[in-house]
């Protein structure tokens, strides 16, 4: 837990049971956060790994493409957001991903309304935990 931000360590990323490779391993969960944001290099891997194109600054992809299961490894369990979880909103026959790059320092990831949107978080303020459901 920083002093700002409810913080989980981040052990791995699939695309379709394939590793992301180099991701940042740290991630926090904020409800404040419509999309999943994440380092650029990071992102863009993920972005690659899903066929996005990138349309000024947004990621998009064709309707039509079968877009496969991302995987979130947080304390050793996967959180699997699928073609529904990831796609925000469709635009004819482009599809924008909830899913943005972002510069923060410490690098990190935010798993923001799109995750919390599939899987319960309690927030234990008193004992300075979280716990995913």
């Amino acid at each position: 837990l920083f002093e700002k931000w409810w913080t989980v360590q981040l052990d791995g990323m699939t695309v379709n049971g394939k590793t992301v490779v180099n991701i940042t391993d740290l991630a926090i969960v904020d409800s404040g956060t419509s999309f999943i944001m994440g380092p650029e290099s990071d992102v863009s891997a993920l972005a690659m790994m899903l066929g996005a194109q990138t349309i000024q600054s947004l990621y998009f992809v064709n309707c039509a493409t079968e877009i496969p299961p991302v995987s979130f490894n947080l304390g050793g369990k996967n959180f699997i957001l699928e073609r529904d979880d990831i796609v925000f909103e469709e635009y004819g026959d482009l599809c924008l991903l909830g899913l943005q790059a972002i510069n923060m320092q410490p690098p990190l990831w935010i798993l923001g309304d799109l995750f919390m949107r599939k899987y319960y978080v309690q927030f234990d303020y008193g004992n300075s935990r979280m716990g995913f459901a």
